[in-house]
């Protein structure tokens, strides 16, 4: 049997604990808000591939630079094979704000396609787009924005709610399941 004491130093360790853990968590639920159904009117930043080197090009619209021109020799697929040397270039591009970057995941969908997820990160927003990249087109799936005052509220919303679902979860099989088995397991002992 555990004294009282102990009890309350090994709740609030596993309090602390947990409160730490849940972040990796946290983090990735809060990413998945800040993901927009397509919103056209936007400027997005869309990476071109030529066979030397790569851009990243802003646009208001799709239709600026997809479907590629019959005289353009850029693609908007990354070569599996060149997928390592494209983010470096990607992430190596400075603009004249030094704390503006950019941010680019590829997920390879077969030979010719890929889901390209291209943001820029500044002091005072996250802009980016989600598309499916072809040869010569690409199809915008999502959009997605934050700036960092609803990125901070969102992603503590999200901690303190998974934190306290798991805790009011443990307390709640505490005293549904574990506490009545000790209640009766006393109820026992006592009635021999």
């Amino acid at each position: 049997m555990t004294s009282p004491r102990l009890r309350k130093i090994l709740v609030i360790t596993l309090g602390i604990v947990s409160f730490v853990a849940l972040f990796p968590l946290s983090i990735r639920f809060s990413y998945l808000l800040f993901t927009r159904p397509f919103k056209p009117e936007w400027d997005y930043p869309i990476l071109l591939v030529w066979p030397d080197h790569i851009e990243v090009r802003w646009t208001h619209s799709i239709s600026e630079v997809s479907p590629r021109s019959k005289g353009e020799t850029y693609t908007f697929n990354v070569p599996p094979e060149r997928q390592a040397w494209v983010e470096e270039q990607v992430r190596k591009i400075r603009y004249p704000d030094p704390e503006v970057g950019l941010v680019i995941r590829v997920e390879q969908l077969g030979r010719d396609r890929q889901r390209i997820q291209l943001e820029s990160w500044g002091d005072a927003a996250m802009t980016g787009l989600i598309y499916e990249a072809q040869p010569d087109k690409i199809i915008p799936l999502h959009s997605r924005t934050a700036d960092p005052m609803s990125a901070l509220f969102i992603f503590v919303a999200v901690h303190l709610l998974a934190w306290g679902g798991l805790w009011y979860t443990a307390r709640l099989i505490w005293r549904l399941v574990i506490k009545p088995r000790r209640s009766r397991a006393a109820v026992i002992t006592h009635t021999i």
